[in-house]
């Protein structure tokens, strides 16, 4: 059975490494990732890769809240609960659309979702990244795609 302490690598190489779309993601002990546990998603290169990934702020800017990576190996960031596209599916497979949502306490200075989503990148540097507020049960092209 899955704890709330379950962690799962955030290797990328571990999604490009499933070819097939039905392949399951796998967490760090070869299990299935399921929707709707809490998992804490870290770095899979102990020592130099980082924390886990957490809610944050960008400077100057207090909403909406964005994704960021903790510094220290030690702090596994907030737990996030993946939800998938396909209801009847409890398995999380790479090349799929999923939700994911962080969980636990945070504070209410930005009233939106913990759902993430796609910033829309308005710099000439097209560079994008992941902030808070997606729609919940509504994963598309704003949200997160396993490949």
């Amino acid at each position: 059975m899955k704890s709330t302490s379950a962690s799962v690598f955030l290797l990328f190489v571990l999604f490009g490494l499933a070819n097939a779309a039905n392949n399951a993601v796998l967490d760090r002990n070869g299990e299935e990732v399921v929707t709707g546990v809490p998992y804490y998603v870290v770095s899979g290169i102990w020592g130099a890769g980082g924390g886990g990934l957490a809610i944050g702020r960008e400077k100057g800017r207090p909403c909406p809240e964005i994704v960021v990576q903790r510094q220290s190996d030690m702090d596994y960031g907030n737990p996030v609960i993946f939800s998938n596209a396909d209801h009847n599916d409890d398995v999380v497979r790479v090349s799929s659309d999923v939700n994911l949502k962080f969980t636990g306490p945070r504070d209410r200075l930005c009233q939106t979702t913990t759902v993430w989503k796609v910033q829309h990148g308005e710099d000439s540097t097209g560079q994008r990244f992941l902030e808070l507020g997606g729609e919940e049960g509504n994963p598309g092209c704003d949200t997160e795609e396993l490949v």
